[in-house]
Parts: C-alpha cells; sequence; structure tokens
C-alpha cells in the first residue's frame, strides 16, 4: 500500500495521489457526480497527461477540468512523514527541528516521482490509475460516513 492506494508501483501510486488530491479538491457544486462522470475524468486524464511535461504541469491542466481552483492539503497527504532532525544548539542543548503535525502538499512526493514514468502510466494505464483512485475513495466511504462529513 503506497500513498493510501492498493499497489506496490510507486508510478501508479504517484499518479493516483495527483487525480485523487484534484478530485477530491473540487468544486462539488460546478463538477457534480453524475452516471458518465469517471468517463469524462478517464478522457480528461489522458488528455492532461499527454500535453504535460512534468507532473506540475499535469496538475494544473487537471485541475480547470475538474473544476478544481486549489488543492486542498487535507487530500494531498501521502503518508510520508515530515522530516525531522535533532540538532544542538549554540548553548548545547539538543533540540528537536521539524514540525511533525504539519500539513503535507505533495511536494516530496512530486519531487522525488520519476515525471516521464508517472505521466507514461497516466496516458497508457488510465483505468489502472482511475481504478486505484476509486477503490480508494470506496474504502474511505465508511470512515466519512462516522465523521459526518458532507462531501
Amino acid at each position: 500500500m503506497l500513498h493510501g492506494f492498493d499497489t506496490e508501483d510507486r508510478d501508479y501510486a504517484v499518479g493516483a495521489l495527483c487525480v485523487y488530491a484534484v478530485y477530491r479538491s473540487r468544486d462539488h457544486k460546478r463538477f457534480r457526480v453524475s452516471t458518465d462522470m469517471w468517463d469524462r475524468i478517464e478522457r480528461y486524464v489522458k488528455s492532461a497527461a499527454k500535453r504535460a511535461r512534468d507532473l506540475p504541469a499535469f496538475i494544473e491542466r487537471l485541475k480547470p477540468r475538474l473544476c478544481c481552483g486549489s488543492l486542498r492539503p487535507k487530500y494531498c497527504a501521502s503518508g510520508l512523514a515530515p522530516a525531522q532532525a535533532a540538532m544542538v544548539n549554540d548553548h548545547g542543548e539538543l533540540m528537536v527541528v521539524g514540525q511533525p503535525d504539519r500539513r503535507d502538499f505533495m511536494v516530496r512526493v512530486l519531487e522525488e516521482a520519476d515525471d516521464r514514468a508517472v505521466l507514461r502510466r497516466l496516458l497508457d494505464h488510465t483505468f489502472m490509475v482511475i481504478a486505484l483512485v476509486r477503490d480508494r475513495l470506496e474504502r474511505e466511504k465508511p470512515i466519512e460516513a462516522k465523521e459526518g462529513d458532507d462531501e
């Protein structure tokens, strides 16, 4: 399980995380759930992947298609712990540097990913990426029902 998706392939997981973050951050009033929604999302992902040169460009091309103004950090969480380090200050005291509760914006994931490989997966294996996103959404449904999330 990588980045909350049921796969061990890093490229699929990164691609699915990008699509998931944009989908969940969308404006629910402008891009509503419909019977052909996933067909449209698949087309949008293929189109954005075909024209993008890297993952940030892919996200920028996908956001307007899914009526997403900006990504919400809540949905960008990759599951990677933020970097923390211990260092000695000028007085010889040991102190922890970093914030364990810091929000995640996918920056580290996007920097470490092989853009070409992920874009190739998004373009050539769109179904698999969309299936991973839909699987995660289905697994989250019971959790959201308990929390009373109205999305």
